[in-house]
């Protein structure tokens, strides 16, 4: 969570800017269509959309508000159950 929260976190746009990024850009792999940012990761990636409308399932109209989802500890299950369906992070940190 807080690597969530401090940006530092394995998704492109912060391995690109610390230069440990297997892709030559920022962009997310997933969809190619913006930088790999924690709010496109948890909110508009396109290619998460079946899991992002579980999360608004369980948390509501506020799973598209960065700072609830992260702030606010009621979401917190429902948020690790997203990361865990989206298996993005399978390679580093193994199942979460």
């Amino acid at each position: 969570l807080f690597q969530l929260r401090s940006g530092h976190v394995p998704l492109n746009k912060y391995l690109h800017r610390i230069s440990k990024s297997k892709s030559p850009s920022p962009r997310c792999q997933q969809c190619n269509e913006r930088e790999e940012t924690v709010h496109h990761f948890l909110v508009s990636c396109p290619k998460y959309a079946r899991q992002s409308a579980t999360l608004r399932n369980e948390i509501g109209p506020r799973a598209s508000q960065l700072q609830h989802l992260l702030s606010n500890c009621h979401s917190t299950k429902a948020l690790f159950m997203y990361i865990a369906s989206t298996k993005r992070f399978v390679q580093t940190f193994g199942d979460v």
